[in-house]
C-alpha cells in the first residue's frame, strides 16, 4: 500500500481566483463557505429590506419576511451550490490520492499533474462563467417586472441585490457545472492511460473504487438540490405567467438531466472500462486452463482411473471458480447508489406541478384557491 505522505496533494483551484482566495487565503471548507454564505446573504437582505421598507407587506406588494422563495434560496439552495463550487475543485484529488492511496491506480506524479491540471488551466472557462452570470443577470432584472408577489419585485434595491446575488451565484454555478464536466475527462484520460488494479471482492463491493462511486453520489446530491432550483424557477414562471414570454427558459429542464447524467455515468464509465478489463482477463486465464486440463483429460480416457478422477474434479473446480468470476461487480457503484440517483432526475419537474395538477383536479370538481 502507498504510503499516504508521498502523494502529491494537487491544487486545481489556482487557475479561479475566487477559489484561490477562498481556499488559501480564507482558509474555507466547502461546509463553511455555505454557512459563510447563509449569514452574509440573510444580513443583506435583511438590510435591504429595512432601509427599502419591505421587510413587511403592504397593498399590492409582499414584504421580504412573508415572502418564503428568497429564504429558499437563502437558506438552502444558493449554499449548498457555493459549497460545492469549493468541493468541486477538490474532489477529483481526493479520488486520485485514495485510489493512489490502496494502490488501485498506479501513478506516475508528474504525468498526472500535467494531465489534470491543465485543462483548469484555461481563461476561456473564465470568460465562458462570467458571460453567463452577465446574460443571467440581465434576464433577471428583464424579467422582475412581470413578477408580481414577490419581493424581488418590491422596489429598486431588492431588485438590485437580488441581480448581483444572480450573478455571483450564476459565475459560480457555471465554475461548478465547468468543473464537474472537466473531472469527468481528466478521469478518463488518467484511466485510459493507466492499469487499474480492481480488487472484485473487497468488501466496498466496487472493486477498491469507492471512492469514484463516493463522488458521483455527492454529484447526485448536488443534482437533486439544482432540480429543486430548477423546479422553482418554472414554479414561479408558471404561476406568475412569465413561461409564455419567456418559453426559452422551458429548455433548463431537459438540460439539467443531460448534464445530470453525464456528471454520474462520465466517471463510472472511466473505471468500468478497466473493471471490465480485469473481469475479462481473469476469465479468458480460467477459460485457458480449463482447455488444457479437458485436453488432458481426454487424452487419459483410457489412462489411470485415479488421474482421470482428479482430473475431472479440476474440471468441476474450475467451472465453479468461471461461475464466480463471472459475478464480480464491473461498475463501481451499488443498487443503492444508482437508486439515489434515479430519484434526482424528476426534481425539475417539482415546478410543473401546478399546471399538471391543476387542471386535473379541476375536472374532479376541486378548486384551487
Amino acid at each position: 500500500m502507498t504510503n499516504p505522505q508521498s502523494l502529491q496533494k494537487r491544487s486545481f483551484y489556482r487557475s479561479d481566483p475566487i477559489a484561490s482566495l477562498l481556499i488559501e487565503k480564507l482558509h474555507l471548507s466547502p461546509l463553511s463557505f455555505g454557512l459563510l454564505s447563509i449569514a452574509i446573504a440573510t444580513g443583506l437582505y435583511l438590510l435591504t429590506g429595512w432601509i427599502s421598507n419591505t421587510l413587511w407587506s403592504k397593498p399590492g406588494q409582499i414584504g421580504l419576511l412573508q415572502d418564503w422563495l428568497p429564504w429558499v434560496w437563502v437558506l438552502f439552495i444558493s449554499p449548498v451550490v457555493l459549497g460545492y463550487y469549493l468541493w468541486s475543485f477538490q474532489a477529483l484529488d481526493n479520488v486520485i490520492r485514495d485510489l493512489e492511496k490502496f494502490d488501485v491506480l498506479e501513478t506516475n506524479q508528474s504525468e498526472i499533474g500535467r494531465i489534470a491540471i491543465k485543462p483548469y488551466d484555461q481563461n476561456w472557462r473564465t470568460f465562458l462563467a462570467l458571460g453567463s452570470a452577465v446574460s443571467f443577470s440581465i434576464f433577471v432584472l428583464v424579467t422582475r417586472s412581470g413578477l408580481k408577489n414577490s419581493w424581488t419585485n418590491s422596489g429598486i434595491l431588492p431588485i438590485l441585490i437580488v441581480t448581483i446575488a444572480t450573478f455571483a451565484m450564476v459565475y459560480m454555478g457555471s465554475i461548478l457545472v465547468l468543473n464537474l464536466i472537466t473531472n469527468v475527462l481528466v478521469l478518463h484520460r488518467i484511466l485510459r492511460k493507466t492499469e487499474l488494479n480492481v480488487n472484485p471482492l473487497h468488501p466496498d463491493r466496487c472493486g477498491g473504487l469507492r471512492s469514484l462511486s463516493d463522488y458521483s453520489l455527492k454529484t447526485t446530491y448536488l443534482a437533486a438540490v439544482l432540480g429543486i432550483m430548477v423546479g422553482f424557477i418554472e414554479y414561479q414562471f408558471i404561476t406568475q405567467g412569465v413561461g409564455r414570454v419567456y418559453w426559452f427558459a422551458h429548455f433548463i429542464i431537459p438540460l439539467h438531466v443531460i448534464l445530470s447524467i453525464a456528471c454520474f455515468f462520465g466517471p463510472l464509465l472511466a473505471a468500468h472500462r478497466g473493471m471490465r478489463r480485469a473481469k475479462e482477463e481473469l476469465l479468458y486465464e480460467i477459460a485457458q486452463q480449463f482447455q488444457e486440463d479437458y485436453s488432458q483429460i481426454h487424452a487419459s480416457l483410457t489412462g489411470d482411473a485415479e488421474t482421470f478422477k482428479k482430473g475431472t474434479e479440476k474440471i468441476k473446480e474450475l467451472r465453479a471458480f468461471y461461475t464466480l468470476t463471472e459475478e464480480f461487480p464491473v461498475w463501481p457503484f451499488d443498487v443503492q447508489t444508482f437508486r439515489r440517483f434515479l430519484l434526482t432526475i424528476p426534481t425539475p419537474l417539482i415546478g410543473l406541478l401546478p399546471k399538471l395538477i391543476g387542471p386535473l383536479l379541476k375536472k374532479w370538481g376541486i378548486e384551487l384557491g
